[in-house]
């Protein structure tokens, strides 16, 4: 099997809206607070200004923002919604791979008893994360289940060139091994290489992390290892990929080079702020959320504020029909540069606020 790279670090240099995106997803049923946004800004401006654009692994994080045991709650936080983003996403593109292979399988004679059963067990071993990752997007006062598949609908079509290119390296060395049905085979073991790299990664995440005592967070979220769903599928490899055994992926370039690639995508910032942009422009009313935690960024640091797309779209539509303080909470500013905005924007009224 392919290995991970020696010692990932997950970059902490975050752009405001990827942050504000992982703060927008309810964790065990809680909304992230205001709070928590101000932690993950600050891990962002760490990383630029102490450490010149460096990478600042979570540990330094820590350290650099001095949490106190008084901040346990707002760590966990930290740790649930940035496991929900990266962790969340790979086991997302695991399992589209393993229904991949699934698909190709059935179109032999091979799906049938011990194949079949190892299918349908690694399917609904994977439910059992999915239905309890899916719940954590969900609570009384919100529902974020559709920003969050969209997020998640993002980050696989993102990996998706980068699967084929692994799956064509495999399929190379199977050919140059006389490997028959290497075409088959190749979705088998690129689905396998996908469900032990989130198991490798889920462990490396917490790993990373520093003790978040009383919780256990390896225990609270043991169902998003997929280490049952990967016994699983090695039962369908060892089935059908018998004489694939003794093959090394780690020793041809083009494997480790695109296995590389992949783990590269999955963790960094750049690709979590493509997704998180993509997820929220397909939700305006989460966008108009997100915009505003930003404006209100702007506001608390003294920076000029500027007003988005979607913030120009929605003055002009409900200028007229709503009262400048409901316009105002909207957007995330005072009443005083709500009348400035709207201004600029050539926007009149009867004041009625």
């Amino acid at each position: 099997m392919l290995s991970c790279i020696e010692n990932p670090q997950m970059d902490a240099q975050c752009y405001l809206l990827a942050t504000i995106f992982v703060n927008m997803l309810q964790v065990n049923g809680k909304c992230m607070g205001v709070r928590l946004l101000k932690v993950l800004i600050i891990l962002g401006s760490i990383a630029m200004n102490s450490f010149k654009q460096g990478l600042l692994n979570p540990k330094e994080f820590v350290k650099s923002v001095s949490l106190d045991e008084n901040s346990q709650q707002e760590m966990y936080n930290t740790i649930s919604s940035w496991f929900h983003v990266i962790v969340g996403g790979t086991n997302d593109v695991a399992n589209s791979t393993m229904l991949d292979a699934i698909n190709e399988i059935k179109k032999t004679n091979l799906y049938r008893h011990r194949v079949k059963k190892a299918c349908k067990d690694a399917l609904s071993r994977y439910e059992v994360f999915d239905k309890a990752n899916m719940a954590d997007m969900r609570s009384e006062e919100h529902d974020r289940r559709q920003l969050y598949m969209d997020f998640l609908d993002s980050v696989n079509e993102r990996l998706k060139p980068h699967i084929f290119i692994l799956r064509q390296s495999i399929k190379r060395v199977l050919d140059r091994n006389k490997i028959a049905d290497s075409e088959l085979k190749s979705h088998i073991l690129t689905a396998y290489e996908m469900i032990n790299y989130s198991v490798e990664l889920f462990d490396k995440f917490f790993k990373a992390w520093p003790p978040c005592p009383p919780i256990n967070l390896v225990k609270t979220f043991e169902k998003a290892r997929l280490h049952p769903v990967r016994q699983a599928w090695q039962i369908v490899e060892d089935t059908i990929c018998d004489d694939c055994r003794g093959i090394d992926l780690n020793k041809d370039k083009d494997c480790r080079l695109a296995f590389d690639i992949i783990e590269t995508k999955l963790i960094s910032e750049q690709n979590l702020q493509a997704s998180s942009e993509e997820a929220l422009s397909l939700n305006p009313k989460e966008k108009l959320v997100a915009d505003k935690a930003i404006l209100q960024y702007d506001r608390q640091e003294h920076n000029k504020m500027v007003l988005s797309e979607a913030q120009v779209a929605y003055l002009k539509e409900n200028y007229l029909t709503k009262t400048n303080r409901e316009l105002a909470d909207t957007i995330g500013c005072g009443l005083t540069k709500l009348r400035e905005f709207a201004k600029e924007l050539g926007l009149t009224k009867k004041q009625i606020a």
